[in-house]
C-alpha cells in the first residue's frame, strides 16, 4: 500500500485525501474490502477518531461502502459519484431557487422527451402505478409531495441515461421544494391533470407532447411568474424549448 504516517497538520484532511487517492489511482479497486480502522490507525498515526471521519466523508461522496460487522468497500465508480456533493436546498436563496426552476425548464422538458422514445413496458407501468397512487393522495400533502417526485425520478430512469437520473437525485431537496411551494400555492389539481397529460405522452411514446406536457407543468409554476428582467429571461427560455 502507498499510506504513510502523516504530520500532524489538517489530520484529518490528510487522511482523506491519501484514501481517496488509493481509490482514484485503482490501488484500492470497486469491491475490494479496504484495510480495517486498527490497520488504518497504525499506518496513519492517528486516532480512531479520524479514521472514522475520513471513511464517512468517503462514504458520504460514494467512495466508500460500509457495512455493519464486516467493515468497508470501495464503492463502484462512474457517473453515480459525480454529483455527490450536493449544497441543501436549505442553504439556496430565493434568486437562486429561481435558477433551479429556470434549469427544471430546459432540463425537464428534455427528460420528458427522451422518457417518451426509451420507456419500456415495465417503466410504463412503474408510471401508472406511481400516477394511481398520487390520485389516491390528493390532499394529503406531504405523501402526495413523495410521490410527485418519484414520478419525476421515474422519468429520469425512463431516459436510460445515468446522468439524468443522477440529477434528480442531486436536486433531490431543491425539487422536493419546488414540489411542495407549487402544491401549496397552486393546488393539487394543476399536478394531477399535468402528470396525467405526460404519462398519456409516454405511454403513447409520443416525445413532442410529453414536451409540453412537461413545459405547461413547469411554466405555470408560481416561481416563474417572476417580476421585472427576470420575467424577460423567463420568456426568452420558452422561446427556446
Amino acid at each position: 500500500m502507498n499510506l504513510k504516517a502523516v504530520k500532524k497538520v489538517n489530520i484529518g484532511d490528510q487522511v482523506y485525501n491519501q484514501m481517496k487517492d488509493q481509490i482514484m489511482s485503482g490501488v484500492w479497486v470497486p469491491g475490494e474490502k479496504i484495510p480495517s480502522e486498527n490497520q488504518l490507525m497504525e499506518v496513519f498515526g492517528v486516532s480512531r477518531g479520524t479514521v472514522r471521519q475520513a471513511i464517512q466523508k468517503l462514504s458520504a461522496v460514494g467512495l466508500l461502502e460500509t457495512r455493519r460487522g464486516e467493515g468497508s468497500y470501495v464503492g463502484q465508480l462512474g457517473l453515480a459519484n459525480y454529483f455527490q456533493s450536493a449544497v441543501p436546498a436549505a442553504f439556496l436563496s430565493e434568486e437562486e431557487l429561481k435558477e433551479v426552476f429556470e434549469f427544471r425548464l430546459l432540463f425537464e422538458c428534455g427528460v420528458a422527451e427522451m422518457a417518451a422514445e426509451n420507456a419500456t413496458e415495465i417503466q410504463i407501468r412503474k408510471l401508472e402505478k406511481n400516477y394511481k397512487k398520487m390520485l389516491q393522495n390528493l390532499g394529503n400533502l406531504e405523501k402526495y409531495i413523495e410521490i410527485d417526485f418519484e414520478f419525476h425520478c421515474l422519468l429520469g430512469e425512463c431516459t436510460h441515461n445515468t446522468l439524468v437520473s443522477q440529477m434528480y437525485k442531486t436536486m433531490e431537496d431543491a425539487l422536493v421544494m419546488s414540489i411542495r411551494e407549487g402544491t401549496e400555492m397552486i393546488g393539487f389539481e394543476h399536478g394531477r391533470k399535468d402528470h396525467g397529460l405526460i404519462l398519456k405522452a409516454v405511454r403513447n411514446h409520443d416525445s413532442h407532447a410529453a414536451r409540453e406536457a412537461m413545459r405547461h407543468h413547469i411554466i405555470d409554476h408560481p416561481a416563474l411568474a417572476l417580476d421585472g428582467p427576470a420575467e424577460t429571461k423567463v420568456d426568452s427560455l420558452v422561446k427556446r424549448i
